[in-house]
């Protein structure tokens, strides 16, 4: 009786440190972070930009993770495509007319990123929910003074548009490696905000720049970027480029006395050479 007894606790001990062990186990997987953002640009190219990050000593991106989206319906959730993240961690899904995204009486879409995990990643999801604007850029001119309007609306399901008031517009100047930014605005009651334009912009060799405004993260339409350009710029010249040369004049007299130096040294010791040559020459003859 005894021994069964012994035995039974034995049995219950080492089930206790196997659970402690799985769950020892289940601590060490790592944990991922998935961000989820909207971005509309120009109207016509709307996408989903998933940011992945996994935690070794700290969070880095996780680059090669498959990710499942999910359109996220009243009564189920539809699988529309999967996506795997790049070096940077990043993975974009571009949104298109699909039927199997649902879309309410308002044109809200709720989607749904999902990372599956394994053994030893743990998974993760995160869900966003949006609604489509619009925003237009276009230029007029008032007397001399030049004007930039920017006007954002919502977009229902039925392409029916409803002015968006108190939103934040960013202007700023297209450049090449970053944007200039010159103006921050608010939109009024009709959706519409009017900037001045500043005169002493700089454009290329014609006057040409390109115009970008800009509404950032916000909780229903997420980013909303849109363009104009205009020949409204300072004219900018090209710089000569300059002919350089061995004989170039513009150099500093420093480099030109120092190269002068170098060369009768070089110049010198050529004649030298040459001087013994003829010298030891001579001297043989005499012998």
């Amino acid at each position: 009786m005894k021994m069964r007894y012994r035995n039974f606790l034995i049995i219950i001990i080492i089930a206790l440190f196997s659970n402690s062990a799985l769950f020892a186990q289940g601590d060490k997987k790592k944990t991922t972070k998935i961000r989820v953002e909207y971005f509309n640009k120009n109207n016509t190219t709307e996408y989903l930009l998933l940011t992945l990050r996994i935690k070794e000593d700290r969070y880095i991106p996780f680059e090669n993770a498959t990710v499942w989206i999910y359109s996220v319906g009243d009564t189920s959730n539809v699988l529309l495509d999967k996506v795997v993240s790049n070096y940077k961690g990043e993975a974009k899904f571009y949104i298109s007319d699909d039927p199997l995204i649902f879309r309410d009486s308002t044109g809200q879409m709720t989607f749904k990123a999902e990372y599956v995990g394994d053994d030893q990643i743990k998974s993760d999801k995160e869900s966003i929910t949006i609604k489509k604007a619009t925003m237009e850029v276009s230029f007029f001119q008032k007397d001399t003074v030049k004007y930039i309007e920017v006007n954002v609306n919502e977009l229902a399901f039925d392409n029916q548009k409803t002015p968006l008031s108190d939103m934040e517009i960013k202007l700023s100047v297209k450049g090449t490696f970053s944007n200039l930014n010159f103006a921050n605005e608010n939109t009024d009651e009709n959706g519409k905000v009017v900037f001045e334009f500043p005169v002493s912009m700089p454009g290329d060799t014609i006057g040409n720049l390109t115009i970008v405004s800009k509404i950032e993260d916000d909780d229903i339409y997420g980013n909303i970027e849109s363009e104009g350009e205009i020949n409204w710029g300072m004219i900018v010249p090209l710089a000569p480029e300059k002919q350089r040369g061995l004989g170039d004049t513009d150099a500093p007299l420093w480099m030109v006395y120092t190269l002068i130096i170098l060369l009768s040294a070089v110049w010198f010791h050529y004649i030298y050479v040459i001087f013994l040559f003829f010298k030891i020459k001579m001297a043989r003859k005499v012998i």
